[in-house]
């Protein structure tokens, strides 16, 4: 029996993304919403409002229980430190002077 050596069972020259996802992959156990909620360090009343107004990602496969994506609620999170970002810079910036009406 021939066993496998490193080069074979492992794609050469990957860069940290193509890493990154391939991880991303091999970790696709959903949380339910208990596990997600004490992931995020939220409530699960939040987490449920949260699903209700479809501001976070999840799944509802069975039409009854939610499931969440590590990965997913990761990019969750960026996205909304980005929106903050942007929202804060904006409202940092000066008023332009504007003529007020006679």
């Amino acid at each position: 029996m021939r066993t496998k050596n490193k080069e074979e069972s492992t794609p050469k020259n990957l860069n940290l993304n193509e890493i990154e996802q391939f991880i991303k992959k091999i970790k696709t156990k959903p949380l339910t919403l208990v596990e997600a909620a004490d992931y995020l360090s939220m409530s699960q009343s939040h987490i449920y409002k949260l699903t209700s107004q479809r501001k976070i990602p999840f799944h509802k496969p069975s039409g009854k229980y939610l499931y969440f994506y590590e990965n997913e609620l990761d990019e969750w999170i960026k996205e909304e430190r980005n929106q903050n970002s942007e929202d804060s810079s904006q409202n940092d910036k000066e008023p332009e002077d504007e003529e007020e009406p006679p």
